[in-house]
């Protein structure tokens, strides 16, 4: 029977975190069903980051909107929604949202 040494088992383990990390929470989110604007965008936000540092994001998001529909898919974690009611329920329906909206307590 082999015995796997430190140097053998150390990049297997690496990659199997990585895939845990990065791979599996692509396929459970609960954001996996809605669609992409670039194929990228589930894995990274490096596509909208390096598109806002071009100053094309305006173009090209109205241009996935087209395509896909009103709610797009940004990055991980990012969404984007060209709709109205989608906004209100989104910004106005009791979700969770983080300290940083507190800045908006004085305007109601």
């Amino acid at each position: 029977m082999a015995v796997l040494s430190v140097p053998t088992l150390a990049p297997i383990l690496l990659l199997l975190l990585l895939l845990y990390r990065y791979v599996v929470p692509t396929f459970v989110s609960p954001l996996s069903k809605i669609p992409c604007a670039h194929w990228s965008s589930r894995f990274s936000s490096i596509w909208i980051l390096w598109t806002r540092f071009k100053e094309r994001e305006n173009r090209l998001l109205l241009e996935a909107h087209k395509e896909y529909g009103p709610i797009i898919r940004l990055a991980p974690n990012e969404l984007s929604i060209n709709d109205l009611e989608t906004l209100k329920t989104v910004y106005a329906g009791g979700f969770e949202k983080g300290p940083w909206y507190t800045f908006f307590d004085n305007y109601g």
